[in-house]
């Protein structure tokens, strides 16, 4: 089974994102996959972690290098310094979200709208 696997992981990883970005790419609007990616949910949890991962490494730039002296790592210590630089990342990806993307998407639909109706 796990050759299995590793034999066909890749080819059928291949053929289902094929199946994801076919029908957007055709221009066919109602298809399963369309309906799925365009929830109300995923649209936001996208937005969120694009400023997420955006933010997330000047945290980890900010911890890291902030350090003036060696640690040894354990299980539990790598753990919580994970989850915690985690949440400040999502908390900081939620705000960038709220008072940088949406603000400026939202001039941006107000500038391509008047210049549709022109």
């Amino acid at each position: 089974m796990h050759s299995f696997y590793w034999t066909f992981n890749k080819p059928l990883f291949i053929v289902a994102l094929i199946l994801i970005v076919l029908p957007s790419c055709l221009g066919i609007t109602h298809s399963f996959f369309n309906l799925i990616l365009n929830a109300k949910i995923f649209v936001i949890t996208a937005r969120v972690s694009f400023c997420t991962y955006l933010v997330h490494l000047i945290v980890l730039e900010y911890f890291i290098l902030t350090r003036s002296f060696d640690q040894y790592y354990t299980i539990v210590d790598i753990m919580v310094l994970y989850f915690g630089w985690e949440v400040i990342s999502l908390v900081l990806g939620g705000l960038m979200t709220m008072f940088v993307e949406v603000p400026f998407a939202n001039v941006v639909k107000m500038m391509f709208g008047k210049l549709k109706q022109r």
